[in-house]
């Protein structure tokens, strides 16, 4: 079972924690609320408010959100985080040098897999989640945002 640490909620009301995820990969992970309850914080700004009508009472409580991002975390295995983490590398690999003819693509693979580290999970209301790798030095001041679909394949990859 998933132990969930430091449990706290953000500014929205939403749960974050810390826990150690198989293969002693810890990591900070956040609920974040299903699309109908988006406050519109991206570049919505200027639609209008509806979403401040949003009573707290509408949002999950702490104990379903606790129990959603417990039991998403549980289908994690350390098999499924390596070879995400291995896939993660090779598409930031490829997509980075692929038009570089002068680059040594199995060193440039070999210097991200070593820099690339998981720092996060963020588990949708539906048990959908997006994992948050790092890697300081070959993309430094960036995060690394990898959505999974419900076989936990990658679905979408999106470095910010």
């Amino acid at each position: 079972m998933i132990t969930l640490d430091d449990i706290d909620t953000d500014e929205d009301g939403a749960l974050t924690a810390s826990v150690e995820l198989p293969g002693g990969r810890r990591v900070t992970v956040e609920y974040d609320f299903d699309e109908e309850f988006d406050r519109g914080t991206d570049d919505d700004d200027d639609q209008g408010d509806d979403d401040d009508d949003l009573e707290r009472e509408d949002l999950p409580d702490m104990d379903t959100m606790q129990a959603t991002v417990q039991s998403a975390l549980a289908r994690l295995t350390d098999e499924i985080l390596d070879s995400r983490q291995r896939e993660v590398a090779e598409e930031l690999t490829e997509t980075t040098y692929e038009d570089d003819e002068d680059v040594d693509l199995e060193e440039a693979l070999a210097s991200v897999k070593e820099d690339l580290a998981l720092d996060g999970v963020v588990v949708f209301g539906d048990g959908g989640m997006t994992l948050l790798y790092i890697a300081p030095e070959e993309y430094p001041d960036l995060i690394i945002y990898c959505l999974l679909d419900d076989d936990l394949n990658i679905d979408d990859l999106m470095v910010e």
